[in-house]
């Protein structure tokens, strides 16, 4: 096989890999550096585009004639804004920031209700959705939108920035809750109900899809042959991570990509949009085959990862993971949890708002013992998620009329092996953890499906659980 680059940007971390579906590394990796500036929440992308060029230096000094391509996926909603000339005309928000607080009400008030909009997109209400941030630009940054000729995903804006071609690739458009997933095109309604330009819309284009070569600048940057082209892989990080699910042909597997969120769901032919499953929080998006992802987001490991980084913080030392799992473990007697789904624990710590004491508080209200210690902290952060997916897996086993019996449980968060058992013992499924890099394994592999060296997604999968490890964990 020919060795491909996946550049895998997550919202704590970014990595730029080199390899195939039987072995890759990892060559380069780095923070996805934001910061708040004067109240509001932004994405340094010029950082990140820095960042993504010294891997891809290091891929071409190393494996120069081997690699045939290069994908990008990172997190979804997030955009830029570019005017004629392709020169950004704002700063990229970060999907946490507050302005998008009051959107969702505002918004469906707009357009007569919240059933006909997600009749229309099939996209549960998150207030970091797309269409919440550029309504709130558009009444709070109105000169800034009027000077805008083109909307781009922060993994267009990269690809851009690589080959000097705009597209919006298919899987990352699905999140935004201005696209139609049975038109399979922008919800141009919506669009226009909105007030947006359509103009700033442009071609959607599949996963799989060849963009071109990188500028003669870029390759010359980075020392890449002219051979080397990018491809559309799975924009959205989860559309590549459940591409990875180590399925069997015409198996439809139950999955939780896991990670600074939990996405639980399954893969679909068509898209579900009626009323039980707007209530029960479910979304519609594209995956990289082109069908439906039915998932629906969970919080994940978002809040232990706030909790270690104000510890850390705290004491200026590094938290050990093996230390906490066996604190974890010796205090799992302790009966305190909370709502993982709550928006309280969305936004990142602040000085007077840290992630620990909305724990302790949510404990509290609600008459609950609040944790006194590290492991009581993550025993109230896994049960809640371990509660939440059981809860979540029985809304989807009514929405969609079926049992599932096992869970594949990819991406990072499949290494915490405490939350995998508690996950079996609280749903009672069969749990399946691995592969963890299932969404560099999915790029990857969608890059290898584009370049004509697998025929097929499911061969890429077939693959994958053949070639990769995967745990089993027992109610």
């Amino acid at each position: 096989m020919k060795k491909h680059i996946a550049i895998d940007l997550g919202a704590s971390n970014g990595r730029v890999l080199v390899g195939d579906l039987r072995e890759f590394e990892v060559v380069h990796r780095f923070v996805t550096e934001n910061d708040q500036i004067l109240g509001e929440f932004y994405w340094d992308i010029q950082s990140l585009f820095r960042e993504i060029k010294v891997g891809l230096k290091k891929a071409f000094d190393q494996y120069r004639d081997q690699i045939a391509s290069i994908g990008i996926d990172t997190w979804g909603v997030d955009y830029v804004l570019v005017d004629q000339k392709g020169a950004l005309v704002s700063l990229c928000y970060h999907y946490r920031d507050s302005r998008t607080d009051s959107m969702i009400e505002e918004v469906s008030a707009k357009l007569g209700g919240r059933e006909p909009l997600y009749e229309a997109t099939g996209i549960a209400f998150q207030p970091f959705n797309t269409l919440y941030q550029l309504a709130a630009m558009q009444r709070d940054r109105r000169e800034a939108l009027s000077a805008a000729h083109r909307y781009l995903a922060v993994p267009d804006l990269l690809a851009y920035w690589l080959t000097g071609v705009m597209k919006n690739e298919r899987t990352h458009a699905s999140t935004t809750q201005l696209y139609d997933p049975r038109k399979r095109n922008w919800a141009w309604p919506i669009i226009d109900a909105m007030g947006f330009e359509r103009s700033l819309f442009g071609e959607i284009v599949d996963s799989g899809t060849i963009l071109g070569p990188l500028t003669d600048a870029v390759a010359h940057q980075v020392g890449a042959p002219k051979s080397v082209v990018v491809i559309a892989s799975g924009a959205h990080d989860t559309a590549s991570a459940v591409a990875a699910v180590p399925a069997a042909n015409g198996e439809t597997p139950l999955y939780i990509s896991s990670g600074t969120w939990s996405l639980l769901g399954v893969e679909l032919p068509a898209p579900l949009t009626g009323k039980t499953a707007m209530e029960s929080g479910f979304t519609n998006e594209v995956a990289a085959s082109g069908n439906i992802r039915f998932l629906k987001n969970i919080m994940g490991m978002w809040i232990q990862q706030e909790c270690v980084r104000h510890w850390e913080h705290e004491t200026g030392a590094k938290i050990s993971w093996k230390e906490l799992d066996e604190e974890t473990v010796a205090e799992s007697a302790y009966q305190g949890y909370i709502d993982v789904n709550d928006l309280v624990f969305l936004k990142p710590n602040t000085h007077d708002n840290l992630m620990v004491d909305r724990i302790t508080a949510w404990c509290e209200a609600h008459d609950l013992p609040a944790p006194a210690s590290k492991g009581e902290f993550m025993v109230a952060i896994y049960r809640g998620l371990a509660r939440a997916y059981k809860e979540a897996i029985a809304d989807l086993e009514e929405v969609i009329g079926s049992r599932f019996e096992s869970l594949y449980i990819i991406g990072g968060g499949c290494q915490n092996e405490i939350l995998d058992q508690w996950t079996a013992d609280e749903t009672g499924l069969t749990v399946y953890a691995g592969p963890a890099e299932a969404t560099a394994l999915g790029n990857l592999m969608i890059q290898a499906w584009a370049t004509g060296e697998i025929a097929s997604l499911q061969e890429g999968r077939d693959l994958i659980r053949d070639l990769q490890k995967v745990k089993v964990f027992k109610p």
